[in-house]
């Protein structure tokens, strides 16, 4: 049933591979095959998650369990030809692999990436594309472990001006452009100097821009998806607040639809604790996006062992205290 879809993007994936090998490739010819081919992906992958729902039609667990089974082990298929090839493998997940080259094996001795991806398509059946070789990559540790969280990196792709992107704030619809825009020169600065003080003092200055209001507004916003009536929600979320000052204005927001709005007063629960993007706003809550920018400074830095304790510590170091930091306070 799914053969017609796999085949059809096969061959947008060909004829993307071929404009792009062209000497002044169509931008906009791109867009429309990637935009084709991510449409076809989302329907398989929306398949996929279908054979494991309880309910479905036409799924089946055993399905499911079969396309893990099968997933794992081509994955340990090819990290065992990797390695054998002489290469060490950094991190994988369902559909990508990351290696990189074996320091105990001698440049001569280790098989050519291209070679090594044809033979594992041949074995397992499955084409293994190179994407893409990195000057660095960094894989972003579970915020309660040192382990990898299976789709959150970034890196410099080899020859690329910007960065491959995947799971941190600047990749996620709700971040506010603000935040974005900061994490993005964070990333800049540890490309060009690899060291956490430069990220660290960028940090700073975004924090001194909010905390003295000069940040506008609008590049505050956050935009969120609405996943159910406002009757649905148990829990006094930012959206609902949302949700309740467009009620208020007889705004209809449906399941589906997004809402974008600013956080005045994040210590409030009411409707008060946002204003909607189209509202005059004239304030907003600097301790709230602070936390924000602290959270997404430590994605970058996180790969290098550094928390968000530690990023705060440092912030609290080399930032001027008042007197009355020191001073407590005891009730008779």
């Amino acid at each position: 049933m799914l053969q017609p879809i796999i085949d059809a993007r096969d061959e947008i994936k060909a004829a993307i591979r071929r404009e792009k090998e062209r000497d002044d490739p169509d931008e906009d010819r791109l867009a429309e095959l990637e935009g084709r081919s991510g449409a076809l992906k989302w329907i398989l992958v929306a398949c996929f998650g279908y054979q494991g729902f309880s309910n479905a039609k036409f799924g089946r667990i055993e399905c499911h369990e079969a396309i893990n089974a099968f997933a794992r082990d081509i994955l340990l298929t090819a990290k065992q030809q990797l390695e054998t090839g002489g290469w060490r493998v950094v991190h994988g997940i369902v559909d990508s692999i990351w290696v990189t080259p074996d320091p105990d094996v001698d440049d001569d001795d280790r098989e050519d990436l291209q070679t090594l991806a044809t033979e594992i398509t041949e074995r397992v059946e499955i084409r293994l594309e190179h994407e893409a070789h990195y000057d660095w990559v960094a894989f972003v540790p579970q915020r309660k472990s040192d382990t990898g969280a299976l789709t959150k990196y970034f890196g410099k792709v080899a020859g690329d001006d910007d960065f491959k992107i995947r799971g941190i704030e600047a990749r996620q619809r709700s971040t506010p452009p603000f935040i974005e825009d900061v994490q993005r020169d964070c990333l800049d600065r540890l490309d060009a100097t690899r060291s956490p003080d430069a990220v660290l003092g960028r940090l700073e200055r975004a924090i001194d821009e909010l905390q003295a209001g000069n940040v506008a507004v609008e590049r505050l916003a956050e935009r969120n998806r609405v996943s159910k009536p406002l009757e649905g929600y148990s829990q006094n979320t930012q959206n609902v607040a949302a949700l309740k000052r467009a009620r208020e204005q007889d705004l209809a927001v449906h399941p589906g639809q997004d809402i974008e709005y600013v956080v005045v007063d994040d210590e409030k629960s009411s409707r008060d604790r946002v204003a909607l993007a189209h509202e005059e706003i004239e304030t907003y809550d600097a301790s709230y996006y602070e936390t924000q920018l602290v959270r997404a400074v430590e994605s970058v830095l996180s790969p290098l062992g550094w928390d968000r304790t530690e990023i705060q510590r440092e912030l609290a170091e080399t930032r001027n205290t008042s007197l009355s930091a020191f001073i407590e306070f005891e009730e008779d």
